[in-house]
């Protein structure tokens, strides 16, 4: 479903079905006036023309200073969030020929701003944004997915705080410079929770995403297994999953978290950091060999994952546990069985 890309200079031109460049990248600092930012575009197998999301950052210290050009239609929103604070209230914004004063603008404040209008923005004061570059086939994708109606239109109150985007936000940050930091089981991820909380958040529709009561059937938690098992460095798309269970791709996201109490990336991290333990306690490995054997890109991945998960790193555990000789038998850890 997703691959990530941080060049886009010889793609932009096919995104827009008219041929123009679509909002992200390199393309929206240039509507901006400002140098290539960092950004990441996740591919998508739901239309061929442009990605499924993009995500860019845009940070100016002297801000724009000066109303900028409207930003060419397209089938898409951008959301932004402010990683910042902007109280300078002077922040203004022109839609449709509708001019509007924000005010105020906290660190973590969002706006939603549909690209299918003609938009244009002024600002003078210190900017550092996140914009997400949600086509709406993306959108229409989840919620026929659900068979919930389409989303009409993404609205909210310029500046509303929105902790669960903001705290998101923070977590795809370090993938703008470091793409290959973040495996594509986990940009498929990331793509579905941003896209799920964007629908059920600001979409004027009545309907919330349908909770699926059930799980995985027992077949499909062996096959899952089995799966990511033989996909140790989460190369494997959530979409593949889905369709070895005979599921969408949404509802098979929330049966598998349903089934095993998290989300397909977070189980497979927790796999290969109990594989990891395994190596460690009962072999002489290097931190090297076992990063390969349990699919990190490479010792640093290995030892900031662990970490993170145990709260001791690699080379800690090792000394406190290999001594015990205590096999940590994979298959039969508890925390990873799904919830029966």
């Amino acid at each position: 479903m997703n691959k990530t890309h941080t060049d886009e200079q010889n793609r932009e031109s096919v995104h827009s079905p008219e041929g123009q460049a679509s909002a992200y990248g390199t393309q929206m600092a240039k509507y901006f006036t400002m140098n290539q930012p960092p950004s990441v575009a996740i591919d998508s197998a739901v239309s061929v023309v442009r990605p499924q999301m993009a995500i860019t950052r845009l940070i100016a210290r002297s801000g724009i200073p000066e109303r900028t050009a409207s930003i060419p239609s397209e089938k898409a929103y951008v959301v932004s969030v402010h990683l910042n604070h902007a109280n300078s209230r002077e922040w203004e914004l022109w839609t449709d020929g509708k001019y509007t004063k924000t005010g105020a603008w906290p660190l973590g404040g969002v706006a939603m701003c549909d690209l299918e209008s003609n938009s244009s923005i002024r600002n003078p004061g210190p900017i550092d944004w996140i914009h997400y570059h949600v086509p709406r086939a993306t959108l229409d994708s989840l919620t026929d997915d659900a068979r919930m109606p389409r989303v009409k239109r993404l609205h909210c109150v310029y500046g509303s705080s929105d902790p669960i985007l903001y705290h998101l936000t923070q977590l795809i940050l370090p993938c703008l410079d470091r793409p290959k930091m973040f495996s594509q089981l986990f940009m498929d991820s990331f793509t579905l929770m941003i896209c799920s909380h964007l629908v059920e958040q600001y979409a004027q529709i009545r309907e919330a995403i349908p909770q699926i009561k059930g799980g995985l059937s027992p077949w499909q938690r062996r096959r899952v297994v089995e799966l990511l098992q033989e996909h140790l460095d989460g190369g494997l798309k959530l979409a593949t999953l889905a369709e070895e269970c005979r599921l969408s791709v949404s509802h098979f996201a929330r049966s598998f978290r349903r089934s095993f109490g998290t989300s397909a990336h977070r189980y497979l991290t927790l796999h290969r950091v109990e594989i990891a333990k395994a190596l460690l306690s009962e072999t002489n490995s290097s931190l090297v060999e076992i990063a390969a054997q349990t699919g990190f890109s490479d010792q640093a991945a290995l030892t900031r994952t662990f970490a993170n998960v145990v709260g001791a790193t690699p080379g800690k555990w090792r000394r406190e546990h290999s001594r015990r000789g205590i096999f940590v038998d994979i298959s039969n850890r508890q925390s990873l069985q799904p919830h029966e």
